[in-house]
């Protein structure tokens, strides 16, 4: 059996998403405002008959937890990592540059391989079919000693796209029996606690005022997930893969610039205000956000990001895309 995208969905958001389960999701669907909407108000009813969620969110919680407690061991151990002194950090964000642009991620092979393979293992132990065939990651050839420091210079700049030709490339696919979506998430969640490790440095000398970008102001990934602050309403985005989060205008596109309020607008499945899709009619990609001031406590928007598939399903049969 090959973990296959199917499979990865399946334990990692506790549902098989199907025809037979797409039927009869509400959705309520509003344009933009200068003034955010309140957690109670209603908008105009979509048509949204053939959309549906079902699935167990501890599952997710479950999988969640055992990647996010692999990543937490080990950033314990990244505590001097190096990062550039404020005055640059300034200066990159006033030039709109991310700050992996201007400097390479320092990232130690022997620990990188060392994450993957916790990673692999919980992604094999999570796998319904449990395939005993998949083999260790590190012992592909792309992994090897000699190998290894070209590849680790490479992949820490890479969008999920440019991930996915790499693995497609080097046949890792073929050799792994899993498919490029999950070892993309794999090597993603492995190179995430070095992120994690610069960004939490940063954080403590730069607030990201300066940024005024959609994409992640230290590892540039585009932002999939966003939130609205209880307190104001403000839209703070979040990388995906470093943790970072920053303020930008809620009625301006993160990934266009767009900001014709005409052709934003934002919908939400009925009876839960609180998980938003956010949409841009120029060029049709889409943000999902949580509206904290709908919730009595804060999410995790990592964790959030897997547990709303069914809002991707919904966007992408609307005719719009994710960033990546």
């Amino acid at each position: 059996m090959k973990l296959s995208r199917k499979n990865f969905l399946w334990w990692i958001s506790g549902t098989l998403v199907s025809a037979s389960l797409v039927t009869g999701l509400g959705c309520v669907l509003r344009e933009e405002s200068a003034t955010p909407a309140e957690p109670g108000e209603t908008g105009e009813q979509a048509e949204a008959d053939q959309y549906s969620y079902t699935g167990s969110l501890g599952h997710i919680h479950r999988a969640h937890e055992a990647i996010v407690a692999v990543q937490l061991k080990h950033l314990e151990d990244m505590k001097n990592i190096a990062i550039l002194d404020e005055d640059t950090i300034n200066d990159c964000f006033r030039r709109g540059e991310y700050l992996f642009s201007v400097q390479m991620m320092p990232l130690d092979g022997a620990k990188f391989l060392e994450i993957m393979d916790e990673i692999w293992d919980v992604v094999r132990e999570q796998d319904p079919g449990n395939p005993e065939h998949l083999f260790t990651l590190s012992a592909a050839e792309v992994f090897r000693e000699d190998n290894l420091q070209a590849v680790l210079n490479e992949i820490p700049f890479m969008s999920k796209a440019e991930m996915k030709r790499f693995i497609t490339v080097r046949e890792l696919e073929t050799k792994s029996g899993a498919d490029s979506e999950v070892l993309s998430f794999v090597l993603f969640m492995s190179l995430s606690p070095f992120y994690s490790a610069y960004t939490e440095k940063v954080a403590r000398v730069n607030d990201f005022s300066l940024w005024r970008q959609g994409h992640c102001p230290v590892c540039g990934q585009a932002a999939v997930m966003a939130r609205h602050r209880s307190t104001d309403g403000a839209r703070v985005l979040f990388c995906w893969l470093c943790h970072a989060e920053w303020l930008f205008p809620r009625l301006v596109c993160p990934y266009c610039g767009n900001n014709d309020q005409d052709k934003l607008r934002f919908f939400y499945v009925q009876d839960d205000r609180a998980l938003q899709v956010h949409v841009c009619e120029q060029c049709k990609r889409y943000l999902k956000t949580i509206d904290n001031r709908a919730l009595e406590k804060d999410l995790l928007l990592d964790a959030e990001e897997i547990a709303t598939r069914h809002l991707d399903l919904l966007a992408k049969n609307e005719g719009y895309h994710r960033p990546d």
